[in-house]
């Protein structure tokens, strides 16, 4: 057998060239990289045997071939590894996805290698045919081939996903690969499945595998040739993944029985006949009792599904769309029709139903539906039993479920409670919408075109989008009680100071109509009381013109300005105060694109604001001046002032005022006159020593000034 060696030899240098020429192809991918150290490994185990056949001494021999277990050791992880990156589009979540089996093979056959270096072997011996020697192996030896021959079948499983979703260009591509890895560990598992059941290695499979490397080297240098090692993105199918893998657990039960037969065998040896026939029948019912179970073929669908499987849907574009739809409607119904419409274009089911839930009456009703018209009856019914079921579930177990297949007790109370409410036809999914822990509604789901099933990565976005719903249907309701409480306290604000002003009102008229009766032929009570009727109708007026502000629609006519003029106004407006002096410094201002009669009420308002603040003597100081880009006007007052929190919390909200007499609607009028000239409104003030308001507005692009 001297021609044994030249073999070795030969698979080492097609190993190492090949390696070396890979370098030449630029840009180095991950897969490239995993692709040459793994032929580099097989470059040096063959080069092992090789000089193990040439070693002269049994003990140099049994060194080469402790080395070569050495590498044998760290073949399987970096094969594993290539395997999943090479020609797969997104090599990096395959990668990921089988970290855990890459580490473990990388890491433990590795350790058993050095730390168990000096019990790999146990004994050499010449065997038939003159040449070839036998290499018992211990138990680490053992392990290191049991994990060449697990990585090899993952290897093998690999390469058959990778080919069956390649089409086209890319399955010419790689086919040449494909079919040299295929070859060389196909020959692996031969020859690790040999070793494990003669618990040793010969020279005879070494050759065997040296052939092997040499003939899978001139595949991969053509296919290599091929594509230029070009990034070939392959996305293997979920038919694929699903057949490969039931396969590969045949595969792995099959050989978990063949090690029991073989346990057998050694411990019974031809008187074992029996018992073997026994447990190869046994195997084989159970071997088809997996293969036709239903649940077991489910599971392993969801299995690949979720974990392996290309996505079928543009999750980020379906993720948009239904955030989009949903955060755009504040209207329930609307919001119903939204989805019901996204949920039947993105499955292409006919037949959408959404069934909300009333909390305070505990009924279920039709919200929205692309099916039932509302020619249907579909009048609320009762659904406190059915809630009732709900209630002590996890949220985990509220998944989608077929509606007419399902015997959980929920989906039996629906058909019972009135089955005509739902669309009829076809497979229907019904997943509740729970948010918080709280049932909020069913989403029913029906009829698809060409009657297609729900897969299980369906199931899986159809529960992702009804927690999304749930959440928002929750959010909605949450914010609609808000609102509503809202609405409540600014009635009952605005209803106590109408109340106030009215009852005011209402006091005077009535002291007036009792004394008519003694006084009214006195001419002076009748000049009286009409002057005080008329102040009670323009108070009655003023009250109604200023509520009307807050209904109507602010507009602004802007026109160019004098700022300084209509802060004079304002304090002519105002008048002179008993006991108060108003000091005014006005610098020079452009003109500002203003509406006028707006503006001069907002200066009024805080002027009035200053003068009521006063008790007794004070000051009010009046500056208008340019800073930078604006306008500014500042009222300054020694009156009363007001707390920080006031003016944090309530100065600018409408009903809120420290003024007896006041409604609290003027400083919220300024605030939105000012905001809409593009301005601003500031307030400080000091508990008992004063306030001051500053308005910022505009000035016009070409006239801004620093001061």
């Amino acid at each position: 057998m001297e021609w044994l060696p030249a073999i070795s030899f030969l698979g080492a240098a097609s190993s190492l060239l090949l390696a070396t020429a890979s370098l030449v192809f630029r840009p180095r991918t991950l897969a490239q990289w995993l692709l040459i150290v793994g032929l580099v490994l097989l470059g040096l185990e063959s080069l092992c045997q090789a000089l193990s056949f040439r070693a002269v001494a049994e003990q140099q021999m049994l060194f080469w071939q402790v080395t070569r277990h050495w590498v044998i050791a760290l073949l399987p992880a970096i094969w594993l590894a290539a395997s999943l990156a090479y020609s797969r589009g997104d090599p990096g979540r395959h990668l990921r996805q089988w970290s855990p089996a890459i580490l473990l093979l990388a890491v433990v056959l590795p350790l058993v290698a050095v730390v168990f270096r000096r019990e790999l072997i146990f004994e050499a011996r010449a065997i038939e045919p003159a040449g070839n020697w036998l290499f018992r192996i211990a138990w680490p030896g053992k392990l290191l081939q049991g994990g060449m021959l697990i990585g090899s079948v993952l290897v093998l499983a690999n390469l058959e996903w990778t080919f069956r979703a390649a089409v086209g260009t890319a399955r010419w591509r790689i086919k040449y690969a494909v079919i040299g890895l295929a070859l060389l560990f196909g020959t692996r598992l031969f020859s690790s499945s040999q070793a494990l059941l003669y618990s040793g290695t010969t020279f005879q499979w070494g050759l065997l595998n040296s052939v092997a490397l040499s003939l899978a080297c001139v595949l991969l240098a053509f296919s290599f040739y091929r594509s230029r090692l070009a990034t070939v993105d392959i996305y293997p199918s979920a038919t694929a993944l699903y057949k490969s893998l039931t396969i590969m657990v045949a595969g792995v039960y099959l050989v978990i029985v063949g090690l029991i037969a073989k346990l057998v065998i050694t411990l019974g040896g031809e008187r074992a006949f029996p018992l073997l026939v026994f447990v190869l029948l046994v195997a084989a019912v159970g071997l088809s009792v997996l293969w036709l179970s239903d649940r077991f073929r489910s599971a392993t669908k969801q299995f690949v599904s979720r974990h392996f499987q290309r996505p079928m849907y543009d999750y980020r574009r379906v993720w948009s769309s239904f955030t989009a739809t949903t955060a755009a409607q504040l209207d329930r119904q609307e919001l119903f029709r939204a989805v019901a419409r996204l949920i039947s274009t993105t499955f292409e089911a006919l037949s959408v139903s959404v069934w909300a839930v009333d909390p305070a009456r505990g009924t279920l009703a039709l919200a929205a539906s692309t099916s039932l018209t509302t020619d249907r009856p579909a009048e609320p019914f009762d659904a406190s039993e059915l809630l009732a079921s709900l209630s002590p579930l996890k949220p985990e177990d509220l998944e989608p479920v077929c509606l007419e297949r399902s015997k959980k007790p929920w989906c039996e109370i629906l058909r019972r409670a009135n089955p005509t409410f739902f669309p009829e036809g076809g497979e229907r999914l019904c997943s509740p919408l729970v948010a918080s822990g709280e049932v909020v509604g069913f989403l029913v789901v029906g009829d698809r075109v060409a009657a297609l099933p729900f897969t299980a990565e369906e199931l899986e976005l159809l529960k992702c989008l009804s927690e999304q719903l749930a959440a928002t249907l929750r959010t909605l309701r949450l914010s609609e009680q808000v609102a509503q409480a809202r609405e409540l306290q600014a009635f009952q604000a605005m209803s106590s100071f109408l109340v106030h002003d009215l009852k005011n009102t209402a006091s005077t008229l009535s002291l007036m109509l009792r004394n008519m009766a003694v006084h009214y032929d006195k001419p002076a009570f009748r000049e009286d009381a009409l002057r005080g009727l008329g102040r009670c109708v323009e108070h009655i007026n003023d009250l109604i013109s200023r509520l009307t502000l807050l209904r109507g629609k602010l507009e602004i006519h802007k026109a160019a300005c004098d700022f300084n003029d209509l802060m004079r106004t304002a304090i002519k407006n105002l008048g002179e105060p008993e006991g108060i002096r108003i000091e005014a410094d006005h610098w020079p201002l452009p003109k500002v694109e203003l509406d006028a009669r707006q503006i001069e009420s907002v200066f009024t308002n805080l002027l009035f604001n200053a003068r009521d603040a006063i008790t007794g003597e004070g000051v009010i100081r009046v500056r208008t001046e340019p800073l930078d880009r604006w306008a500014v006007a500042t009222i300054s007052d020694t009156g009363c002032g007001m707390t920080p929190e006031f003016i944090a919390q309530n100065l600018f909200r409408p009903f809120q005022t420290t003024k007896q007499r006041g409604l609290g609607i003027g400083m919220y009028q300024a605030k939105t006159i000012v905001e809409a000239h593009g301005g601003r409104i500031e307030a400080q003030s000091v508990p008992g020593a004063g306030s001051t308001f500053r308005v910022w507005l505009p000035l016009p692009a070409d006239e801004t000034t620093q001061t």
